[in-house]
């Protein structure tokens, strides 16, 4: 499938803060037989409307799928520290909530993921109890810069569903060794697809001639190749 999409502007409600913006993805024959919603949360650094997520999320979209991207607190007032991670799970949730408030066009399947902190966020929220089908963590920032041996990783072991990890072969923020042995000591079904020339957040390193069109692209087809396995 390679229908055209409609997107459309959302406000979320946050409790008592200021509302969240988002973006909701909808291909032009939903909903599809599947009805399958994903949600894709932001990297630490940007928003909802970097380059790499509406390539990311419209490129789902075309492939029959409702996906909605939106921004953390913090990114929305325009600060640069993230939230605490209670606030950014909460937030996501919020996130999730919003994709099935009508009945007549929610999914009725999620898959949950994201750019570097997104992706970290919706494991912690799996891990507190959040059912989806599966996480796709693209660039996930398993350790500080450059300290492989500081892992924050303990929510991966509350996690039963399958998990796609798409890292770059030089992150500085995931050894991809470190994140190899780490996943052999996880429960849940996981996958791992390295993109060559890269850094962190999935961005190409300065000499190695790639193209960041080309990056977005190679981590589209990885990430649409591991829902069709779940579908």
């Amino acid at each position: 499938m390679n229908a055209n999409v409609k997107l459309e502007a959302v406000e979320i409600e946050f409790g008592e803060e200021a509302a969240i913006s988002g973006q909701l993805c909808t291909p032009e024959w939903w909903p599809s037989g599947h009805r399958l919603g994903i949600v894709i949360g932001h990297d630490a650094e940007t928003s909802f409307k970097a380059a790499e997520m509406l390539e990311l999320q419209q490129g789902l979209a075309k492939q029959g799928h409702l996906t909605f991207a939106f921004n953390f607190p913090y990114a929305q007032a325009g600060k640069k520290r993230p939230d605490p991670m209670a606030k950014l799970v909460r937030a996501y949730r919020a996130a999730c909530a919003s994709l099935v408030r009508d009945a007549e066009s929610a999914p009725t399947r999620l898959i949950v993921g994201g750019f570097g902190l997104g992706g970290r966020v919706a494991c912690h929220m799996v891990a507190q109890g959040t059912k989806v089908e599966g996480i796709f963590c693209l660039g996930f920032p398993l350790h500080p810069a450059n300290k492989p041996h500081l892992q924050r990783a303990e929510a991966l072991y509350r996690i039963i569903c399958p998990v796609l990890f798409v890292q770059g072969s030089n992150d500085v923020y995931c050894r991809v060794d470190r994140l190899t042995s780490l996943l052999r000591t996880v429960g849940a079904p996981t996958q791992l697809y390295v993109i060559d020339g890269c850094g962190r957040g999935l961005t190409p390193n300065g000499k190695t001639g790639r193209a960041p069109e080309e990056i977005y692209a190679e981590t589209l087809r990885a990430t649409d190749a591991f829902i069709r396995k779940i579908l």
